[in-house]
């Protein structure tokens, strides 16, 4: 892209101008795509993250007078989310596995098994309160193992439904045990990426 078209670009955007969007869109998300997969290197989430660059630059789109390149400012900001995906999940993957290994590892005496029935009842009385369709994909996915295409498939739903019932059930399984139960989202996320 020319300085000159940059330019025009970010003009057209500043103004809201969809259509002006609507060829930047098309004309840079297989690049970004491509870059953004380089990192990631998993499809649905890439898909995410370029899809959230965009929204984020249209967001953005009064602010960006300042900007030299609308194109380079929008590799930036998918670069930006990609690197956070990966610093979030790296945690999470890390957590997940010494909690995992320490509740493998760990025999613990009667109070630690009562502790830990009361848990596993709290987060079942959760699950059961969710709404039917949220708690079958839920369960699905605790329970079965399945990865969100299948849950998809055999639901005849989208992937992306899956993924926001999940993200909702395990929103929503957080409000109900923070309070009583600090730990037992965590417990809770860890069985529903297990």
């Amino acid at each position: 892209m020319s300085r000159r078209e940059d330019v025009t670009l970010n003009r057209l955007l500043q103004q809201g101008d969809k259509c002006a969007f609507a060829e930047f869109y098309e004309s840079l998300w297989e690049p970004l795509f491509g870059y953004v997969a380089k990192i990631i290197q998993e499809k649905e989430e890439t898909m995410d993250i370029v899809q959230e660059s965009f929204i984020a630059v249209w967001k953005q789109r009064e602010a960006l007078g300042n900007i030299q390149s609308v194109q380079a400012y929008t590799f930036s900001i998918a670069r930006f989310k990609a690197l956070r995906h990966i610093r979030l999940n790296i945690q999470k993957r890390d957590f997940q596995s010494s909690m995992l290994q320490f509740f493998d590892s760990h025999t613990g005496g009667a109070d630690e098994r009562l502790i830990a029935d009361e848990l596993q009842r709290a987060i079942d009385l959760g699950v059961d309160s969710l709404p039917p369709k949220m708690r079958e994909v839920f369960m699905l996915r605790r329970n079965d193992h399945l990865t969100y295409q299948e849950i998809a498939k055999k639901l005849n739903i989208s992937d992306k439904t899956v993924k926001k019932q999940i993200n909702n059930a395990l929103r929503i399984l957080r409000v109900k045990l923070d309070g009583s139960y600090p730990f037992a989202f965590l417990l809770a996320s860890v069985l529903s990426d297990a």
